[in-house]
């Protein structure tokens, strides 16, 4: 045996629920980075092929990969991790003939773009009839502060098979795209559950939430805000700030990137407190093209992990004035 066929022995699925709580979607496996903190998964897991991918921090690859990144260990010690793993106590031939196929493929074969296919799908436009109006269940974010004219704006309505909030996402034409979900379970940790999700497979991520409902606004104030989640967007849109959107996770992916370029108007990031926005390399190449600046709490006015929205308006506009210029 060598490497390669150990690697394949594992599944790789199996192995990362040791240490990622994973949900399926599709032929997809979700979850939160064990790389980075965060509070929407970007963690992907795939069994055919044997894949992972971490959106939030760029590492990727497979099993062996995810176990010298984890375990931040040498290639040596990853072999032993893995061969205790799967059982195997013997030693490993070198896979020279393979290597040496691949290198002569790898040599002759035409260049290839490496770009991700789009999976997302258009879904009907009256996708949200299904789910309904509760008003009961609908006072649980109006009691954290969003108005009922911002839940109606939005299209927040009640899953009760799922027993979450959900909310349509829709692409720069309107067309919705994913559904958004938030658990109203007061032991969703205890029992495993996702506070937030997704209901269906994203592919390559190629919207901003919030931006259309919110696109005359943003273009009439040559600006827009953007937070990492929806209900940020819904709580700004409360206070009357309707210039907003959401990038749905931690980083601006480059499809985000392309769709601010191309709307030419000043990029705020008021994301979470914990995330530093000068590290993300598609918001320092979209500066090539815009004005950027970013939220950052110097005076501790929110706690690590918060968004810039969740200690009131007052707080926000004061953050909101303190903003920094990205360069």
């Amino acid at each position: 045996m060598d490497l390669n066929d150990l690697i394949e022995s594992v599944d790789i699925v199996e192995y990362i629920s040791q240490y990622v709580d994973l949900t399926q979607r599709g032929d997809e496996w979700w979850g939160l980075s064990c790389f980075k903190n965060e509070r929407t998964p970007s963690f992907s897991v795939r069994q055919h092929p044997p894949r992972f991918y971490d959106y939030s921090s760029g590492i990727g690859g497979n099993v062996y990969t995810f176990i010298r990144y984890y375990n931040k260990c040498s290639p040596k010690e990853a072999v032993e991790i893995l061969k205790k793993y799967a059982g195997y106590d013997g030693n490993l031939s070198e896979p020279r003939q393979r290597i040496s196929a691949s290198f002569v493929c790898k040599r002759f074969q035409k260049p290839r773009q490496n770009v991700k296919e789009s999976k997302s799908v258009i879904l009907p436009n009256d996708v949200m009839l299904k789910y309904e109006k509760d008003e009961d269940k609908l006072k649980a974010w109006e009691k954290e502060g969003i108005s009922r004219q911002s839940l109606d704006k939005f299209q927040v309505y009640y899953d009760g098979f799922s027993n979450r909030l959900v909310y349509p996402i829709r692409n720069m034409d309107g067309k919705i795209v994913n559904i958004g979900g938030r658990t109203l379970d007061p032991d969703w940790k205890e029992k495993n559950q996702r506070k937030y999700c997704y209901f269906y497979s994203w592919g390559t991520m190629n919207t901003i939430y919030g931006l259309f409902e919110n696109l005359e606004e943003v273009q009439k104030s040559r600006e827009v805000i953007l937070f990492e989640g929806c209900k940020s967007v819904l709580m700004a849109d409360t206070w009357g700030i309707h210039n907003t959107g959401a990038i749905l996770t931690s980083h601006l992916n480059p499809n985000q990137m392309k769709i601010l370029a191309r709307l030419g108007c000043r990029v705020v990031f008021a994301l979470d407190k914990d995330v530093r926005v000068a590290d993300d390399h598609n918001i320092q190449k979209l500066k090539r093209y815009v004005n950027v600046e970013f939220i950052r709490d110097t005076q501790n006015l929110v706690d690590e992990k918060d968004s810039p929205v969740d200690k009131g308006v007052e707080t926000f506009k004061t953050l909101y004035e303190q903003r920094i210029k990205l360069r």
